[in-house]
């Protein structure tokens, strides 16, 4: 029997395109050759069932078998989900999808650096604050040192210095003053004629 994997295939391609990651991005992210991934892009290849699921989580997705009679609700509330994010939300999955591809990179070919489980952990936290434009842009700029960083000895200075300044970014927005609250209400000035 021949089963159709055209479209799980675009989908797998949009959801790579979508995250802004490269061929090459992603290739870091599960360990397999940037020729591999194009093939099965493509459909030049026959993939596993446990490679399919590696490559999906890689992407943030995940394979799940939907009763057919549920397909119909279950793609509403997945095209649903994805509308909802917007601009700001996608710009953000994508850096953080660059910086975290970058540091998998990094982290096949220094498996003992400490340096990188930090970093990998200052990412994780800075992942759950809301940052602003001038922060994303910082993080984005780090992220692209990173993804030029040639693998060798010379990487683990460059990603501890990337690992502190996402620190000092990480401080600084945890242990931001919060915004004066506005009162619910304000007193008058007396006036002069009571």
């Amino acid at each position: 029997m021949v089963y159709s994997t055209d479209e799980i295939l675009q989908t797998l391609r949009n959801a790579r395109e979508q995250s802004g990651l490269s061929q090459r991005d992603l290739s870091a992210r599960i360990g397999l050759p940037q020729s591999h991934i194009s093939k099965i892009e493509n459909g030049g290849t026959d993939l596993r069932l446990s490679s399919l699921v590696e490559f999906a989580r890689a992407l943030d997705h995940e394979l799940v078998l939907v009763p057919r009679k549920a397909l119909a609700a279950v793609e509403a509330v997945v095209s649903n989900a994805y509308t909802t994010l917007d601009g700001e939300d996608r710009q953000r999955s994508v850096v953080f999808n660059r910086a975290q591809a970058a540091l998998a990179r990094l982290n096949r070919d220094h498996p003992d650096a400490g340096e990188f489980k930090r970093l990998d952990q200052t990412l994780r936290e800075l992942a759950n604050f809301r940052l602003g434009k001038t922060d994303l842009d910082t993080l984005r700029a780090i992220t692209e040192k990173l993804m030029k960083l040639p693998v060798g000895a010379g990487a683990t200075a460059a990603v501890e210095r990337a690992s502190k300044q996402l620190g000092a970014l990480r401080n600084r927005i945890a242990h931001a003053l919060p915004d004066m609250p506005r009162p619910a209400y304000q007193l008058d000035d007396e006036s002069e004629d009571a």
